[in-house]
């Protein structure tokens, strides 16, 4: 293997690491969000890797042969695993398995279309090879990868139109999305560029180094960014974590500042919007009159926090005060529903995060003690 090889199966065993790495992230808040990230890292990992052994003739080899034309497969999920991944950090949206099953029917189509090759064992596979016989088993052409070409593109620009507005509204995600979304263009416009390149003649189908090129610097950028600030998913400003980032130009003086801390105090207190189940940090932008970055300002230089855990803190203060008025004469999920928790999973780990103990423990105390 030459240097510029061994350097891209580096960067690519590094995309599988980080993977690995953002799928048991401990973090409960991001675990979803990291979780959708890890498949987009595996997917740019397997690209990469994919490349090099085609490059080094190792795929033909075993038992490399089995990953042989699988880089289709990879292609055809990377563009929806991408757009859902940054709809959840935008919008919070979940992948919902019935409504959203229509985005893996390419992925499906192409399995079965390949399958009979993919089933071979792997000295049938290298027969194959040999013989040049290929194309009895997969229907693999320049067209279908125009195609996945043509569905990575438009998951691009359906994800840049849908979330224009995003953009000029808030302050604290935008740097991040804009992030990915330049990451995830280079590497469908290194594919444009590739193809175009070799229709006109001027590369042949193996020189595809600088697709892999970019794939690596857009998964590294992505990786730094996503491994090191992934509170960004959950309203904390990046101003707040990029240490060479500031507050600049928010129109907030000290004073000011102060005021809206106390009025946002007051709002938690005397309206408590932290009951709301849905709460967003667009509300308690609208309920002080001001904007989203603004809002998240005060939470993060005020309360050392971000709006999750700030909403979190009035939530389990208000389990408390219920499960000491009713202690056993209430069910605990119901306190959590009543409490403004989505469900209990998020109940019991903020519960037991601020309080030391589940609620569950905290009530048999309470019990115990005769509170």
């Amino acid at each position: 293997m030459t240097f510029w090889e061994t350097f891209f199966m580096f960067l690519g065993f590094q995309a599988f690491l980080l993977s690995m790495l953002f799928f048991f992230k401990k973090e409960s808040s991001f675990a979803y969000a990291n979780r959708m990230f890890s498949l987009f890292m595996f997917l740019c990992g397997w690209l990469i890797i994919y490349n090099v052994l085609f490059w080094t003739g190792k795929l033909y080899q075993s038992p490399f042969i089995h990953i042989n034309v699988t880089y289709v497969l990879a292609l055809s999920l990377i563009g929806p695993v991408f757009f859902f991944y940054l709809k959840h950090v935008v919008e919070g949206y979940r992948l919902k398995p019935f409504r959203d099953s229509i985005h893996v029917i390419p992925f499906l189509f192409i399995f079965v279309l390949n399958a009979p090759y993919h089933l071979l064992s792997a000295k049938e596979k290298l027969e194959v090879h040999h013989t040049k016989t290929l194309g009895q088993f997969i229907h693999v052409n320049a067209y279908l990868e125009i195609g996945l070409l043509l569905l990575m593109t438009f998951y691009g620009v359906y994800a840049g139109i849908r979330f224009h507005s995003f953009f000029g509204k808030d302050e604290d995600l935008h740097l991040w999305v804009r992030a990915i979304l330049f990451c995830y263009a280079g590497c469908v416009l290194s594919y444009i560029a590739y193809y175009v390149l070799v229709y006109l003649g001027v590369l042949t189908l193996e020189q595809d180094y600088f697709i892999t090129l970019v794939l690596c610097v857009s998964v590294m950028t992505a990786a730094y960014f996503a491994f090191n600030f992934p509170q960004i998913f959950q309203g904390k400003a990046m101003s707040a974590l990029v240490p060479f980032m500031k507050y600049k130009k928010t129109g907030l003086s000290e004073n000011y500042s102060k005021e809206l801390k106390e009025n946002l105090l007051d709002l938690m207190v005397q309206e408590k919007p932290y009951l709301n189940r849905e709460l967003r940090l667009d509300d308690i932008a609208d309920s002080l009159g001001i904007a989203r970055h603004h809002a998240s300002q005060i939470i993060n230089e005020h309360f050392d926090t971000h709006f999750f855990d700030f909403i979190n803190l009035y939530r389990v203060e208000e389990a408390v005060r219920l499960l000491e008025k009713n202690k056993d004469r209430i069910n605990l999920a119901e306190v959590g529903f009543l409490s403004g928790f989505n469900n209990t999973v998020s109940f019991n780990k903020a519960f037991k995060k601020q309080m030391g103990s589940t609620p569950s423990q905290y009530r048999k105390d309470l019990i115990s003690n005769g509170v």
